[in-house]
């Protein structure tokens, strides 16, 4: 009978010790992350014309909130953890909008339909990854900028990147500041486009 007393004993114990730790456990933290960086501001004259920013689109792949990374580019996987604070369209636009905006390319920006614009700029995003070679982490964007004219529909200016950085760390966070790298640059890039066009 002790012996049975004893056994029952201990495994109300184990019992009792295993459901604390089963409750007592927390879930994972979540992470939340937006893209940025501070564009410099513009130097030159503003174009005088009232430019649109649409919102852009986004492959079916990046309509999600979860960050991606890729091990090649056939496959890819979704962080259970890690999530972009808006969505990857949403987010993107307002950047590159905020920095039209402090560069003054055009005199005037709108978002929505207030009025009839000069110009409308669209873009589309193919890639927004965490690409993971050699245990090295790199960020990795594609975008396709489209600059057009409203009333003839015509694009005036396109610039289109695929652009590999590698991260100055293996987190995410480093990824997403690598990511804002590129778009800086490549936005750059684009608005010097649309000025040499413009002087033509």
């Amino acid at each position: 009978m002790k012996k049975t007393a004893i056994l029952i004993v201990c495994f109300i114990a184990l019992f009792a010790l295993s459901s604390c730790s089963l409750f007592s456990s927390k879930a994972p933290l979540k992470h939340y992350y937006q893209v940025y960086y501070q564009p410099q501001v513009g130097s030159e004259q503003p174009i005088k014309a009232t430019l649109r920013i649409k919102t852009f689109s986004a492959d079916k792949a990046y309509k999600k909130y979860n960050l991606v990374y890729r091990t090649s580019y056939e496959e890819m996987f979704y962080y259970n953890t890690h999530f972009w604070a808006s969505r990857p369209d949403d987010m993107i636009t307002d950047l590159v909008a905020n920095h039209f905006a402090k560069q003054r390319v055009f005199s005037d920006i709108i978002i929505t339909m207030d009025k009839k614009p000069d110009y409308v700029l669209s873009g589309r995003i193919l890639a927004l990854d965490e690409v993971v070679e050699d245990e090295k982490s790199y960020a990795r964007v594609a975008i396709i900028f489209e600059l057009k004219d409203y009333k003839t529909t015509e694009v005036v200016v396109a610039h289109s990147f695929d652009t590999k950085l590698e991260a100055k760390g293996r987190k995410p966070v480093d990824v997403v500041r690598a990511m804002g790298e590129i778009i800086n640059s490549e936005t750059e890039l684009f608005i010097s486009k649309i000025y040499e066009t413009a002087e033509h």
